[in-house]
Order: structure tokens, then C-alpha cells, then sequence
């Protein structure tokens, strides 16, 4: 088991994870010349010197720093002679510091960097290419990739065709296990580029309102099976992907307190957990500030809609509300994946009803958080043209 963990830029957080099987940590400067996959304005600030810092505490340690250059659009901005020259510039510093693996998007980076730096790097594709066949996977392991993310949203729970490209590719797959997004999502593409544009050091990357986020968290709180058809991967359920040959598992999130990223590493390492499923796969929300709950019914603009929803869900701060469900972890039987290792679903759900009848025996709602999430989405949609 290899775990690549999104790093806080906490050095404690170094100390805490070496004895576990961290085969590499992943971060990144809050903008650059790239882009990213999260919003700077989510991001705790992080100046040169402590980023400078994190990646040869990271290195001693023996763990592989991994920098993201994962934005999924450059803005065409790689037929400009002067960025390019900046970009190899920027990359011979993260080499100079200690950096020794990349995260990317493009194939134009991918070139870039194969050209200028050799094997230097060892490269990463970042599940924002939306890789989600053995084709498309091809493509980048003739370019030169050494490790594939995939696209989590389509074939995390494909066991045929994961098998089918750890037997027939060179390069490493990676499965990212601790995400919600919806199965399938009609955003993705859209959303992967706004990130990256809320990444890049751009005079609207304080603005990001995070849409898509918002879109498909409302769509999951109407839709409770959505929360076990979005294509997590649970810590008991991580032995049936070893035994197809995946050893390489990624786990989230950047924002994260060091306890907390603590506590997902030693879930996956003891391939269980006993709670809400939600702290293992959700991008918020984990760490929690009890306080009197305030509900709000007056707002005037969408950026007060929007810090209120931040609040009750915990993005990008400590959430102050309850959970909105409860998915227990426990209850979902041990040969859920089971359905999914032996080609049982369709990707016809109608027909199907698999996760929805999963989803009536391991969720409970809170119908008063519930209710009130209902209100601010739909008064941040009211707001948004």
C-alpha cells in the first residue's frame, strides 16, 4: 500500500504520518504561474519560506514531495515563448528545493517537462484529465506518465477495466478514495476548469464562489442514494483493489487540520472505520466548532448566502452546524463492494436500485440542518444571475 496524502504544510503533521506507508505527500504554492485544483480563497495563506521549509522537512523524512500542476486549462498560455521560459524556470526551483514528483493536467506540461528535465521528476497525471478508459490511459503512458489518478467520478468501482490497465499498462494507477463528487457528474469539465482559474494567481481567484461544489452538494441532499453512488472507496474495501494489482491510493484533503488528515491515514492503513462515512470521504466538514445554532433567514447579498452555507458545511473553516446526514459506516454490509468486484452494475440505476436501497438502511438525515441547506442553496441560485 503506497498512500500519496494531501499535505497542510504543518510539519507536525510530518512527524506523525512516518510510520505509516505515506509514500508521498502532495501540495502546492496558493497560486502560480499553473494553477490548481482547489480555490486560493480556500486555502490557508502559505508564504515561500514555510512551503521552503515543509518540502525538505517532507525529504529528511524520507516521504516524496509532490507539487501540483494539475490546472486543467493554461489559457493557451503554453504558445507564449515568455511563460513557457518561466514556467521551466519555476520548475528548476521546485527541483532545486527538494521537489521530486509532479502532478499534471496538460500534455503540453507533460512534454515540457519530459523535455527539459528528463527523469527528474517522477510524473503524475492528475484525475482532472478525466481518464476513465484503457485508451485514454494509453495515451498518457506512451507520453510518458508514470503514475495514472483517474477519473474517480467513472471507474473507481470498474473492476474489469481496472484490471484490464494494470495489466496492460507500464505506469502505475492511482485511485483517489476520499471523495463525494457525484457518479458520472455532468460538472466535472466545467469544474475542473473554474478551479483552475481560481488557482492561478488571476484577479478573480478571491472571488470563486465554487458553483459547481454548490450545485452537486444540493443535488446529493435531495438524492441521499447519490452519497453511495458517488464512487468512493471505503478503508474495508481497499484489499479488492490490491488484489487486481492497484497499490497506489490517494487521500485528501489540503485544508485539513494534521489531526484530522491523521485520522484518515490510520483508517486506510487499519482498513476500517467506525463513524460517519462522511469524515472519510467528504472535502469538508470534518473538523467541528459546537456552537448555539444560529439560522439566518435575512441575507443581502450572495456572498452572505454563500459564507452561511460555508459555516453550516465547514468549507474551508471549522463547520458550526451538525452533520446534515449520517451515513454509518458500519451498517454498510462487508460485501458491498462485492456487487461492483463481480460486474453487477449497469450504470442503469433506474433499473437497478442498488445504492438507493443501500443508501434507506445506512442514512439518516437531520432534517432541520437539511431543511435549512435547502434554503440557502436555493436562495444562492435565485442570486446567481
Amino acid at each position: 500500500m503506497k498512500i500519496s496524502l494531501a499535505t497542510n504544510f504543518d510539519n507536525e503533521l510530518i512527524d506523525k504520518i512516518k510510520k505509516y506507508p505515506i509514500y508521498e505527500v502532495y501540495g502546492k504554492l496558493n497560486f502560480d504561474l499553473i494553477g490548481g485544483g482547489r480555490p486560493t480563497n480556500y486555502l490557508k495563506n502559505l508564504d515561500v519560506k514555510k512551503f521552503e521549509d515543509h518540502v525538505k522537512k517532507v525529504r529528511e523524512a524520507g516521504i516524496n514531495f509532490n507539487y501540483l500542476f494539475n490546472s486543467a486549462c493554461l489559457e493557451n498560455m503554453n504558445q507564449n515563448s515568455v511563460w513557457v521560459n518561466e514556467v521551466i524556470d519555476f520548475i528548476s526551483y521546485l527541483k532545486k528545493v527538494g521537489v521530486n514528483h509532479l502532478t499534471i493536467t496538460s500534455p503540453h506540461l507533460l512534454e515540457l517537462v519530459k523535455k527539459y528535465f528528463k527523469d527528474d521528476f517522477i510524473i503524475r497525471i492528475s484525475s482532472f484529465a478525466c481518464i476513465d478508459n484503457y485508451t485514454k490511459a494509453k495515451y498518457w503512458d506512451e507520453l510518458g506518465a508514470d503514475i495514472l489518478c483517474l477519473d474517480f467520478c467513472k471507474v473507481n468501482r470498474n473492476f474489469k477495466m481496472l484490471k484490464y490497465m494494470v495489466e496492460n499498462l507500464n505506469c502505475k494507477i492511482e485511485l483517489l478514495c476520499t471523495n463525494s463528487c457525484l457518479k458520472d457528474c455532468p460538472m466535472i469539465h466545467t469544474h475542473v476548469v473554474d478551479l483552475a482559474h481560481a488557482s492561478n494567481g488571476n484577479n478573480s481567484s478571491n472571488k470563486y464562489e465554487d458553483w459547481g461544489l454548490m450545485f452537486c452538494q444540493q443535488y446529493q441532499l435531495n438524492n441521499i442514494e447519490e452519497y453511495i453512488k458517488s464512487p468512493w472507496i471505503r478503508p474495508e474495501d481497499i484489499e479488492k483493489y490490491e488484489k487486481i494489482g492497484i497499490e497506489h491510493f490517494k487521500i485528501t484533503e489540503r485544508d485539513f487540520k494534521t489531526d484530522d488528515l491523521v485520522k484518515r491515514v490510520e483508517a486506510y492503513v487499519n482498513r476500517n472505520y467506525n463513524g460517519n462515512l462522511l469524515d472519510m470521504i467528504q472535502g469538508s466538514g470534518l473538523s467541528y466548532t459546537e456552537k448555539t445554532i444560529r439560522i439566518t433567514k435575512e441575507f443581502h447579498s450572495r456572498k452572505e448566502v454563500l459564507d452561511e452555507i460555508c459555516r453550516v458545511r465547514g468549507i474551508g473553516r471549522d463547520r458550526e452546524f451538525p452533520r446534515h446526514v449520517y451515513i454509518d459506516n458500519k451498517k454498510i454490509p462487508d460485501n458491498f463492494i462485492d456487487f461492483f468486484v463481480n460486474n453487477g452494475c449497469s450504470g442503469l440505476c433506474n433499473d437497478c436500485q442498488y445504492c438507493k436501497r443501500m443508501s434507506e438502511k445506512v442514512i439518516k438525515k437531520d432534517e432541520e440542518v437539511v431543511n435549512y441547506l435547502n434554503y440557502l442553496y436555493n436562495l444562492f441560485n435565485d442570486m446567481k444571475y
